[in-house]
């Protein structure tokens, strides 16, 4: 039986328990010690705990907190609290003007469904060396608020990794807040990765200030190549910013040469083959500064934050938890062990279109709308979701009425095998209600990165942009 919940990617089991406050899970965390693990997003905790490369004995989910997302200005630091989503830092308009290169570095991550759940304190928190935000925020100077039972402290972010899945954070406390000075820093991102929705094999991170065409402050940071992100600061204070084109090949060269750190390798990439591309990348950033031609995602801009809140309360029965979840507008109620998925609750309740595919949260087969966002219904425990409402594909049409997305994909003959459509009409669905409803080449390259077992995205493309032109008003 064990080992058929490993195949099938099913977490060991585990006590989930909430918290609806800052004091509640510091109090938790404090209760349960070392057998604790905190949920925020959940996007790289579920699959570690689903491929058992980690266990816990408790899930504290703190997601509901709403008084930990927030994004505003204050003094002279732009503060970003720690649920802050992905999405809502890449489309924020307050982020876009003091910090672009965050806001950047936001869209490479992933793709719309885990950009929807997953948090800016939770990728802190779980310090993955191929991680978008360290090489931003390093770049930026930015720091975390950390609190614990009566304690307050704050930490750079070049200070709070301390090596790949290791942070400062001590296990009874938590990551409340991002803050970035607003020194008017302008900078560069630049990403390399194999695979869309996989973590970065190189990022280059560039900010600078400029004075009467004079760099006066700098700082490189380059992530996923060593097994810490790299800051190299002040290199080019003093340099006009044409001079940095003209001598970028010597930077460049200057720069590695100078870090004296083992390049790791992934399954996309070997370690010198890394340091190539990110000399490569460098080499492109900083000849975009000196030429004045920085080009940055033409993206929408939004004001409002995506709240996650809490509906029912967790009750227990015996070692079951209670759930209630509104699919296609029909009300389910079951009792289920903590670490069920969504995605076999709606199986189980005979929801079939909902397919296992990669149990990874990469290929997006098993992606269903939670309140109109998309997520991947493999990494969610339907327990988070008890309260909530669920979209599969058969609640997007109206009884014998298609929705306009399946009558595109029908006309443009984006079905093919059919096991990865209903997560590719889903992911739609959200991309053209919430992010862009023109269908724009970039953006949506960056947002649905479903992966097709038949490869035909061709016609799931033509699709997509069909379906956009049958629901502009």
């Amino acid at each position: 039986m064990m080992g058929m919940a490993y195949t099938l990617g099913i977490p060991r089991g585990f006590k989930y328990v909430r918290a609806s406050t800052i004091d509640e899970a510091l109090k938790l965390l404090n209760e349960y010690g070392g057998d604790a693990k905190v949920l925020a997003g959940g996007m790289s905790l579920m699959p570690m705990l689903k491929l058992r490369m980690t266990e816990v004995k408790y899930l504290i989910d703190i997601l509901g907190i709403n008084d930990l997302r927030y994004i505003r200005v204050e003094g002279n630091h732009l503060r970003i609290g720690a649920l802050t989503t992905h999405n809502d830092i890449a489309m924020n308009r307050v982020v876009n003007d003091n910090a672009k290169i965050l806001s950047e570095s936001a869209w490479h991550i992933a793709d719309i469904q885990v950009r929807n759940l997953g948090t800016i304190g939770g990728s802190l928190a779980h310090a993955d060396p191929a991680a978008n935000y360290y090489p931003a925020l390093i770049a930026l100077d930015a720091e975390v608020m950390i609190k614990g039972i009566g304690t307050e402290r704050v930490v750079k972010v070049s200070d709070l990794y301390k090596g790949p899945y290791i942070t400062d954070l001590k296990p009874n406390e938590l990551i409340t807040e991002v803050r970035i000075p607003l020194s008017g820093l302008r900078g560069v991102y630049e990403i390399f990765r194999r695979g869309g929705a996989s973590f970065p094999s190189v990022i280059i991170a560039v900010a600078y200030q400029e004075k009467d065409g004079v760099i006066t402050d700098s700082r490189i940071s380059i992530g996923a190549v060593y097994p810490e992100p790299v800051l190299v600061s002040g290199h080019l204070n003093g340099l006009g910013v044409r001079e940095v084109g003209a001598k970028v090949n010597d930077i460049v060269n200057s720069i590695f040469s100078s870090i004296d750190a083992k390049p790791l390798e992934d399954t996309h990439a070997p370690g010198d083959y890394k340091v190539k591309v990110a000399k490569n990348l460098l080499t492109k950033a900083l000849t975009e500064i000196a030429n004045g031609s920085v080009q940055y995602i033409k993206a929408p801009i939004k004001d409002e934050l995506i709240k996650w809140e809490f509906r029912d309360g967790v009750e227990y029965v015996g070692d079951l938890v209670r759930v209630r979840v509104n699919v296609n507008g029909q009300w389910i109620e079951d009792l289920v062990e903590p670490r069920l998925l969504l995605i076999d609750f709606l199986r189980r309740h005979g929801f079939k279109e909902v397919r296992r595919g990669c149990d990874e949260g990469k290929c997006g087969a098993c992606t269903v709308l939670v309140d109109g966002r998309a997520v991947k219904s493999c990494m969610v425990p339907v327990v988070r979701v008890s309260g909530h409402s669920v979209t599969t594909v058969r609640g997007l049409s109206k009884g014998m009425e298609l929705h306009p997305i399946q009558r595109a994909f029908l006309e443009e003959y984006a079905m093919q095998c059919g096991f990865c459509t209903h997560g590719f009409m889903m992911v739609t669905h959200d991309y053209l209600t919430n992010i862009d409803p023109t269908a724009n080449d970039d953006l949506l390259k960056l947002s649905i990165k479903n992966i097709c077992r038949c490869t035909g995205y061709i016609n799931i493309i033509k699709a997509i942009k069909r379906a956009a032109k049958y629901l502009q008003p």
